[in-house]
């Protein structure tokens, strides 16, 4: 079955243009991202997301990443601040470390990688961010944000 335009009802071509597969991750990518320790609060995380205003912060351990932690996962540890004293919820916040929250060895990938197969991993496990490696360190981290501003700019120059 053939594709249409929907505006002109011409036949759109099939398949990906060859220049979309010469697009890697490391073009997209924010690089040097944010990051904490696994020993840093959940108060600590919750600051640093809103200084930074990002969702997703990179967990590193003598400079190897272990873990990711993302706004969701805040939100879920903390306790309701309806229900628990502000005390409690400072307790909860402060004492405790992002380690037990963390999302352990997240996926991750490479600078060289080609988007569509990061773009694959995003949509097939449903996280939100890629953290990527070179050589074993974190260089930089690929968000859904980062893929959707690629998609906003591409759509904006098409005529």
């Amino acid at each position: 079955m053939q594709s249409r335009c929907p505006q002109c009802g011409l036949t759109l071509p099939q398949g990906q243009p060859a220049w979309i597969r010469q697009i890697t991750v490391g073009q997209l990518m924010t690089p040097d991202p944010v990051t904490l320790g696994p020993e840093d609060s959940l108060a600590t995380a919750v600051q640093t997301m809103r200084r930074h205003h990002v969702r997703r912060i990179p967990i590193l351990l003598a400079g190897k990443l272990v873990g990711i932690v993302a706004e969701g996962d805040l939100k879920r540890a903390s306790p309701s601040t309806l229900s628990d004293s502000a005390e409690e919820y400072e307790r909860v916040m402060e004492g405790t470390p992002i380690s037990r929250i963390m999302v352990a060895r997240p996926i991750t990938t490479v600078e060289s990688a080609p988007l569509i197969e990061a773009v694959h991993t995003l949509r097939t496990t449903k996280f939100g961010s890629l953290p990527v490696l070179r050589d074993g360190q974190l260089v930089g981290i690929l968000t859904d944000n980062d893929v959707l501003r690629f998609l906003h700019d591409l759509l904006g120059q098409s005529g």
